[in-house]
């Protein structure tokens, strides 16, 4: 989306949570609506394997997610002939990943913007699940990988990569290489990511760093059980976020 009126001031790049589409619920219909209010050009597009995009979702790794986001961000400098470092906007699941990009490719992100953030990928896919004892994978889910290629959808296929790839994602590590502003916006009452994730690891950027806390607001900055996001205090929620986010690109 474009500012209609007046000439973009820059742009970002809209990167989606896990089990959804670039519309993120239509919250991300309407960020993008802010940040053409403030200015900003923006692009949202489907993960491999999510929406319209192709790939099969348990190929999906988080080096991967990160080379679709360096992908995103050369494909709107390219065609809108953008010689400015374009923002990164990511939700939940890609946070990390976003994360991730903007460490190993710092000329390529002005700002960055990580929403309910999901920063520590071994504790998700294998400290938390049933079938890993210590660093090893049960017999009943190794057999699942041979023979059906996933072990559980967690909303997604859980592949074989994805479940490798973790064990080496340190985020103590990662974090410390984006010197890029960063601002973590994250609800205190997140069930899926929950919020001491984001103060713990917020001490580890390089470079400026905040955190919004919204409280009360559940993931997607939300309430409890709104998947439609229709709830009025949801919509409060999100309009602040929106208004923070656009505030803080643009200044």
């Amino acid at each position: 989306m474009a500012p209609t009126e007046v000439a973009a001031k820059g742009c970002a790049v809209l990167v989606h949570g896990a089990g959804v589409t670039r519309e993120e619920g239509g919250f991300f219909s309407r960020l993008a609506g802010g940040l053409a209010e403030a200015g900003l050009l923006s692009l949202r597009f489907d993960l491999r394997a999510h929406g319209a995009s192709g790939g099969r979702a348990r190929d999906i790794t988080i080096a991967g997610i990160a080379n679709d986001i360096r992908a995103a961000v050369d494909q709107v400098r390219r065609e809108r002939g953008i010689d400015v470092a374009p923002h990164v906007i990511a939700a939940s699941f890609s946070g990390g990943a976003a994360a991730l990009h903007a460490g190993y490719r710092p000329q390529d992100v002005g700002r960055l913007v990580l929403l309910n953030p999901r920063l520590d990928y071994r504790d998700r896919y294998v400290d938390s699940r049933p079938y890993f004892e210590g660093d090893y994978i049960s017999s009943t889910a190794a057999r699942d990988l041979n023979e059906v290629g996933f072990t559980e959808k967690s909303p997604f296929e859980l592949g074989r990569a994805l479940h490798n790839e973790v064990f080496y994602l340190d985020p103590e590590v990662y974090l410390r290489a984006v010197r890029a502003p960063v601002l973590v916006v994250h609800g205190t009452k997140d069930t899926f990511v929950p919020v001491e994730s984001s103060r713990r690891y917020l001490p580890a950027f390089t470079g400026p760093a905040e955190l919004l806390e919204l409280d009360g607001a559940q993931h997607g900055f939300a309430v409890h059980e709104d998947p439609g996001y229709a709830d009025p205090q949801t919509q409060i929620w999100q309009a602040q976020v929106i208004d923070r986010v656009s505030g803080f690109l643009a200044a």
